[in-house]
Parts: structure tokens; sequence; C-alpha cells
């Protein structure tokens, strides 16, 4: 079973706040004492990573596990992966404005 409109526009919302936190996650980052514990080499593709995990975790955790009390099935795990990556330009170009 795919993703219903509730649950899409739950998804959408989170993946939503998660980019809007991508100028308080570089800012983090960039304090000396974040550059010499996680050593990053390309901080785009990090923060791309970690915001597109934080996606999945929330969704897939709040959603599936305490709401519906279940994993999602395949076809919701690629519905998800299918969503994120359509606002993965949004993503990036939040990634991208912040200098």
């Amino acid at each position: 079973m795919a993703l219903d409109k509730k649950d899409k526009k739950i998804l959408d919302s989170m993946i939503d706040e998660e980019i809007s936190k991508i100028p308080g996650l570089i800012k983090n980052l960039r304090l000396p004492q974040f550059q010499a514990a996680f050593q990053i080499g390309n901080e785009s593709e990090y923060v791309y990573g970690y915001t597109h995990g934080s996606i999945i975790g929330k969704f897939e955790t709040y959603y599936f596990v305490v709401h519906s009390g279940k994993k999602p099935t395949g076809i919701e795990v690629d519905e998800i992966g299918k969503t994120i990556f359509e606002k993965s330009g949004e993503i990036r170009d939040a990634i991208s404005k912040i200098k």
C-alpha cells in the first residue's frame, strides 16, 4: 500500500522542517569544536546526507512505528525515497545558499 494523502502531507512537512534547519546545522558544523571532532571533507555532501537521513529516520520512526505501530512496506519505503528525491533540489539549494 502506498502512502495516503495524510502520510504524504506529514512527510512533506518533515522535509520542509529539515530544510529549514540547514542554516543552523551548517553554522554548528563550522564551530571549531565540531570541525575538530567530525573532520568533514565535503561540508555540502555531509549536510545533504545528514538531512536525508534525518528525514527518513524521523518519518519512519515517528509516523510508522509510533503512529501506525508498524514498519513501512517496501512500496511505502519506495515512495518515501521518491518523495525525498523529488525535494533533493530544494535541499541542495538550501545548502548552497549558506556561505
